[in-house]
C-alpha cells in the first residue's frame, strides 16, 4: 500500500507539473501585466548551472533547472489528489 501511495505522489508531480507549467505558459500570454500575473506566472527557478567536465578525449556536461509558478504547485497538488481518490 506504501508503494501505491508513493507512486501516485511521484505521478502526481510529474504529469502535474508538466499541465501546470503548459498551462502557466499559455496564461502567462493572455493576463495582464500587474500584481495578479507577477502572483501567479512569476517562476522562482531552482537548480545550478551547467558543470563541464572536459578531459581532452570525453566531455561531459552537468545541470537542471526547475521553474515553479503557483499555478504549477496548484496542478501538482491537483493532480495528487485525483490519482488518490481514483
Amino acid at each position: 500500500m506504501a508503494r501505491r501511495k508513493i507512486s501516485y505522489i511521484i505521478s502526481g508531480i510529474i504529469i502535474g507539473g508538466i499541465i501546470g507549467s503548459a498551462l502557466s505558459y499559455f496564461l502567462s500570454g493572455i493576463f495582464p501585466k500587474g500584481p495578479v500575473k507577477n502572483l501567479f506566472f512569476s517562476a522562482l527557478k531552482v537548480g545550478f548551472s551547467a558543470i563541464e567536465l572536459n578531459l581532452g578525449f570525453f566531455n561531459i556536461t552537468f545541470g537542471i533547472g526547475i521553474n515553479i509558478t503557483l499555478v504549477t504547485v496548484i496542478f501538482v497538488f491537483l493532480t495528487i489528489y485525483l490519482l488518490h481518490r481514483l
